[in-house]
């Protein structure tokens, strides 16, 4: 797993889960291939463009009912209700506005101001449309494509069998073989993560970054902690390294999706530089090539796997090697308890100025003989200022003890967070801490397992401070010459290797769940009980590009109220319709919505004077008796009212009141498909050729302000009246 890439398809578990981390609502998803996640992306976007069109109809039906009215209102007014009520989206709405208001720019003689007719109006679907675009952004919001959390589907799940002592002294055993195999590739991993995503915000949001639930644990430092041995032996009693994770949810950190059954996990590392020279002895011998030197050993405890030594260090002042570099000691000594059933696997037994009751201690035993440093170094634990003899014309320094100790203590406790009150066990080594919790914070199975997983991956994992030597010193180290260091190099080596213990810890979890990789290894796993086989589908990590996850509530919501606006668009006039029915209400509004319907405007243009009449006219779409062939009238046949000429338009203005009404109670007889009574349409139109030319006539010419013909204008093709007058509305 040396990058996200290396969870595989077979790992991840396809299909509805819940991340209990986000809650029910944000935390409901349903992860797919990054294949299908895309063609949902394109869908869901498609779709809220077509209910976004949808709510736009209905958002003109309302504002074309709220701009009708008996009264009177300009062409340029019922031009823009034609446009509301034939327009499938406010984009084209947009469009026709504008070209409505630059058509009727020039006229003159506004009553209202053209800005306030014609501009304004312009306003409400530019909004509305980019309200939709927004809106169709942020929809792919409901499926994430990147940095994607996915559940482990845990079907090679385990944990490491406990190795007894005979097996992990024998180097030859296939266990020891594969768990070495293991180890290493946790721990190559572990170095490069730590690395590249801790304490690096530059490349937290690079791919190699995106492999756990949490991209790093958090942690404070702080470098004036107390010495945590005895304070002789500490080279600063004040001026030590204290790192401390506070109380981690394991679900939220650790990515154990558990909801309830989750536990607060703390870790906390104190370490100082030791005093290189207390409590050594020295015996000076000779060399393998009868040189004089010396041999020293640091008589800090006793090795328990070697009987009768007396010491947990030695080193000489030669060393016979042709190469050189750092290397490193690390005896450990851990706190047993007998309520868990674990190997002790401490290393060296601590004297009592080393011994604490509190923790597990870690020690670290530099090894820079053979190294040589261009310039003196003052760090406590790099220290060099000895003057090498070098047959270069230059000055170099050699570290100034054979051995330079630090001395670490790790301590942690578990919480539960459902207990009554605040239920922490005390800070101590990683059993007792386990242990304690487990008989006394009332947990339940699936948290005693969290537990024991957790005990395992520090405990039977190594992921201790102790990592295997691969020190940042070593980057500005060139053929055994180390370039020079700052003064609290000691520091960053050491928070660097927290870095990786709590790497490894991150990658031991995600192990758990989705085995070691190997076939062979796999024989050697084991789930203790149910409880650890709950666990082994609740297991989260991340991948990128290769899977996406949908957000179910999101997805449902959206489509949900999509489909109800896009049937309530479809049969909005028929349920309005039906409302004024049965209430009584007056219809006129709504008649008007149909009569400005594309298809009843549309049957002005076509010749049917010789077929029956037109039927369906409160329908949007109307019909003639017998479908038969008809013309289409040619444009100059068209009814002159839509190009009346001033005069025309002032001899309509002085028709009785009587005439119109006439005129209107011919077109609602007609339209209601019955016969139209002859004498008064007959003295209506007798008496409008008394007073001009009818409404018939040909009409002349009309000259109109000058002004140059835009591509807006010419493709509207919208007519206008020279002087801008009041139309009456027809009647429906």
């Amino acid at each position: 797993m040396t990058s996200a890439a290396d969870v595989s398809y077979s790992d991840v578990q396809l299909g509805s889960w819940m991340d209990r981390s986000k809650g029910p609502v944000h935390g409901a998803n349903v992860t797919v291939t990054s294949t299908n996640g895309v063609i949902l992306v394109a869908f869901i976007a498609l779709f809220v463009q077509f209910a976004g069109q949808h709510l736009w109809g209905i958002a003109s039906f309302v504002w074309h009912q709220l701009r009708v009215s008996h009264r009177a209102k300009t062409a340029l007014q019922y031009q823009q209700d034609a446009s509301l009520r034939n327009n499938g989206s406010p984009g084209q709405t947009l469009w026709h506005f504008l070209q409505i208001a630059w058509t009727w720019r020039h006229t003159r003689r506004h009553r209202r101001g053209w800005w306030w007719l014609a501009a304004v109006p312009i306003l409400i679907p530019l909004l509305f449309q980019c309200l939709l675009t927004a809106t169709g952004i942020l929809s792919s919001v409901i499926v994430e494509t990147s940095d994607v959390e996915i559940l482990l589907r845990g079907d090679k799940c385990g944990i490491w069998q406990t190795p007894s002592q005979e097996m992990i002294l024998a180097a030859d055993n296939e266990f020891m073989v594969e768990n070495q195999r293991w180890m290493g590739g946790v721990t190559e991993f572990s170095r490069i993560y730590a690395r590249t995503c801790y304490n690096n915000s530059a490349t937290a949001d690079s791919p190699t970054c995106q492999a756990f639930t949490q991209t790093s644990i958090p942690y404070s430092s702080r470098t004036n902690a107390s010495c945590p041995f005895d304070t002789i032996t500490c080279s600063s009693p004040n001026g030590n390294l204290q790192m401390d994770t506070g109380e981690l949810d394991t679900n939220k950190v650790l990515g154990i999706n558990t909801g309830k059954d989750n536990v607060m996990f703390r870790k906390v590392t104190t370490c100082a530089h030791l005093k290189p020279d207390l409590y050594t002895r020295t015996i000076n011998e000779t060399g393998p090539n009868g040189e004089s030197g010396y041999h020293v050993y640091w008589d800090w405890g006793t090795l328990t796997w070697n009987d009768g030594y007396d010491y947990i260090a030695e080193a000489r002042n030669y060393t016979g090697q042709p190469w050189a570099g750092y290397t490193m000691i690390t005896p450990r000594h851990y706190l047993v308890d007998p309520r868990l059933d674990f190997p002790d696997q401490s290393s060296f037994m601590p004297r009592a100025e080393f011994n604490v009751s509190d923790g597990d201690i870690f020690m670290l035993f530099l090894s820079a003989h053979d190294m040589v440093f261009a310039a003196p170094c003052d760090d406590p634990w790099f220290s060099a200022h000895d003057v090498a003899a070098t047959d270069y014309n230059r000055t170099e320094y050699r570290s100034d003890h054979l051995l330079n100790p630090v001395g670490c203590v790790e301590q942690f406790t578990f919480c539960n967070p459902h207990g009554k009150g605040s239920q922490c066990t005390p800070l101590g080594g990683i059993l007792p801490a386990a242990a304690a919790a487990k008989e006394g914070l009332g947990l339940s199975t699936s948290q005693s397992a969290i537990v024991d997983i957790i005990v395992n991956a520090i405990y039977g994992g190594n992921a201790g401070i102790t990592q295997p030597v691969s020190l940042l010193a070593s980057n500005t180290a060139w053929e055994g010459v180390q370039l020079p260091l700052p003064k609290n190099q000691w520091v960053f080596e050491l928070q660097d290797m927290h870095n990786r213990a709590l790497t490894s810890l991150q990658r031991m979890i995600v192990d758990y769940a989705r085995g070691p990789g190997s076939a062979s290894a796999q024989q050697f796993l084991t789930v203790p009980n149910e409880a650890f086989r709950e666990l082994c589908g609740l297991v989260r990590a991340k991948t990128n590009a290769r899977f996406s996850n949908v957000n179910t509530y999101g997805l449902v919501v959206t489509v949900t109220l999509g489909t109800l606006v896009i049937l309530t668009n479809m049969f909005l006039v028929d349920i309005v319709s039906a409302i004024q029915k049965w209430r009584k209400i007056d219809s006129f509004k709504r008649k008007t919505w149909i009569a400005d319907g594309l298809f009843q405007l549309h049957k002005t243009n076509l010749d049917t004077d010789s077929l029956d009449p037109w039927k369906n006219l409160d329908k949007s779409v109307p019909t003639t008796q017998r479908c038969g062939l008809v013309a289409r009238r040619p444009y100059k046949e068209l009814p002159e009212s839509l190009a009346s000429t001033p005069q025309t338009a002032s001899k309509s203005a002085q028709l009785s009141h009587q005439d119109l009404e006439a005129v209107i109670e011919m077109h609602e007889v007609a339209e209601e498909g019955t016969a139209m009574p002859r004498a008064p349409v007959s003295v209506a139109l007798a008496r409008m050729e008394q007073s001009g030319k009818g409404i018939h006539a040909q009409s002349k010419e009309v000259e109109e302000e000058q002004s140059p013909v835009s591509p807006m204008e010419s493709s509207a093709n919208i007519p206008t009246f020279a002087r801008e007058h009041e139309t009456p509305s027809r009647g429906v």
